[in-house]
């Protein structure tokens, strides 16, 4: 199998994000806070040796990602799949304090939200591109601009014992990074390790 070391790295402060607003799949750019803060960790990033930015299609992502990229001029492309949790009738109107109340069903049985994405569709989604982007890019270090739920969910099943725990030990901080080993071949990605890069001190 081959390996490849990909670099995750959650968005910046979002609008919805400072409104603490529940956006999931809803197209909300950087807030001025969320552009300020990535340029001034983009030049960090440099040091990371890294061959290809990688983003999600939505807005604050990929605004991250370009941000990021100006620092560093790589191939850069865009991945639907590794998008944000769907979380259904509740995204656009749901403040994060009446998700608190649910995450317990979401992390614990993968129960969805009303309309939206279980723990396990959204991890399988996930995985699937991932693996994408691992057989399509050349080249690692990778980096991967996403979203909190996308790293939280991913990294939960694939380091810890995907227990309601487990999944709520990923803490995904806006601009949070997470250096990945992984192995592959063409039909399956297999974790090696994982640990918390901190760009933000």
């Amino acid at each position: 199998m081959k390996k490849k070391i990909l670099y995750f790295v959650r968005h910046g402060q979002s609008v919805y994000n400072k409104m603490n607003i529940l956006q999931g799949q809803i197209d909300s750019p950087l807030s001025e806070e969320g552009e300020e803060q990535a340029k001034n960790v983009a030049p960090k990033f440099k040091n990371l040796g890294l061959k290809h930015v990688a983003h999600s299609p939505l807005l604050r992502a990929k605004q991250t990602a370009m941000i990021i990229n100006e620092q560093l001029n790589l191939p850069i492309s865009q991945w639907d799949d590794i998008r944000e949790m769907s979380f259904g009738k509740w995204q656009n109107e749901l403040k994060y304090e009446y998700w608190d109340d649910f995450r317990h069903d979401f992390y614990e049985h993968g129960t969805p939200p009303p309309g939206g994405e279980s723990r396990e569709e959204l991890y399988r989604r996930v995985e699937k591109e991932v693996l994408n982007i691992c057989n399509n890019i050349d080249e690692s270090p990778i980096l991967i601009a996403c979203h909190g739920m996308v790293i939280r969910v991913l990294l939960g099943k694939w380091f810890t014992n995907a227990t309601e725990k487990g999944f709520r030990s990923i803490n995904v901080p806006n601009l949070g990074v997470f250096k990945v080993e992984v192995e592959f071949d063409k039909d399956k990605i297999n974790p090696i390790s994982y640990k918390y890069v901190d760009l933000l001190s």
